[in-house]
């Protein structure tokens, strides 16, 4: 691992010989324009906070599981390989879903939509199972669980990708560490409730099951009032710049079956 390190410091190149696309190497703004383009842009911030709704719960929920677990009767043991194999499950599902993201990029809202619904169903029939609101059956729990888990965290590539889309021509370095600051706030907001006295008794801890279900609920919402934007895609399908948009042909770009 320490060579392999050491190759990679010493040969790795700073970037490709040739740029993958025209927007890859499209001019970005500098930090302070970039904080104040995007104190303005909207349909950023709606990814963002879906994504720290999504993940950022969804890690703080992962925190504690094992204390949620054990209030709805289910030992850590359990609850521990509950977690592992979902995330196990999760690495292949990402690398798919992300490579169908950079295939489909007019479709990913509607991908992110889908599959961010799939994955709050599962974890709502989860619920519905470990609280005993129907008959449990620990095999349709791991079903549900998994299976909630690859969407939950499919999602990311997509929403990564939606929040450099509605940001260009902001840096990607600025915005993904926006998206990666939400995300943590919102998965400190699990372990902070914890640990506030009497907030939240030891029988009341199952309640977090139902923040889950409500923050996904809440990024669905998000994802829907998303404006579907594809202006790297414009840039690498003219060769044209940020600053010409605007004066494109408009049936030049409906041509192109481009919505902006």
């Amino acid at each position: 691992m320490i060579f392999s390190l050491v190759f990679v410091a010493i040969y790795f190149p700073s970037r490709p010989q040739f740029a993958p696309t025209a927007s890859a190497v499209a001019a970005r703004l500098s930090i302070t324009e970039g904080l104040s383009v995007l104190l303005r842009r909207g349909n950023f911030w709606l990814v963002a906070f879906a994504y720290a709704l999504t993940s950022g719960t969804f890690n703080g929920y992962g925190l504690t599981f094992d204390v949620i677990m054990e209030k709805c009767k289910i030992d850590q043991k359990t609850a521990g390989l509950l977690g592992f194999v979902g995330l196990l499950a999760s690495v292949p599902t990402n690398i798919l879903i992300g490579s169908m993201a950079a295939f489909f990029s007019r479709w990913q809202k509607f991908m992110n939509v889908t599959i961010l619904s799939a994955g709050t169903l599962a974890f709502f029939g989860f619920v519905a199972e470990i609280e005993n609101w129907i008959p449990r059956n620990m095999a349709v729990v791991w079903i549900l669980y998994v299976f909630g888990t690859m969407c939950i965290t499919g999602v990311v590539p997509l929403l990564f990708d939606m929040s450099t889309e509605s940001s260009h021509p902001v840096s990607e370095e600025l915005s993904s560490t926006i998206m990666v600051l939400g995300n943590q706030m919102m998965c400190n907001v699990f372990t902070v409730i914890l640990q506030i006295p009497n907030l939240i008794t030891d029988e009341e801890k199952d309640r977090l099951n139902y923040v889950l279900l409500a923050s996904y609920a809440i990024a669905i919402l998000l994802s829907v009032l998303y404006r579907t934007t594809n202006v790297r895609l414009l840039i690498d399908a003219y060769s044209i710049t940020i600053d010409q948009l605007d004066t494109r042909s408009i049936q030049q770009i409906r041509n192109a079956g481009v919505r902006m």
